[in-house]
């Protein structure tokens, strides 16, 4: 993925589209499943995603 301008990048953080990496995941079997952590690149929030 080519290089944003900063200001372009964080304008698209902004609007929702974030550029994810995924920093842990947890598998769980049964009704529970797993989770995942993944962090935007461009703006540094970070999620918890059940998979």
């Amino acid at each position: 993925m080519p290089k944003l301008p900063p200001f372009f990048g964080r304008l698209l953080c902004w609007l929702g589209f974030h550029d994810f990496r995924v920093i842990e995941k947890n598998f769980e079997f049964g009704a529970g499943g797993g989770i995942e952590k993944v962090e935007c690149r461009r703006c540094g929030k970070k999620w918890v995603r059940s998979l």
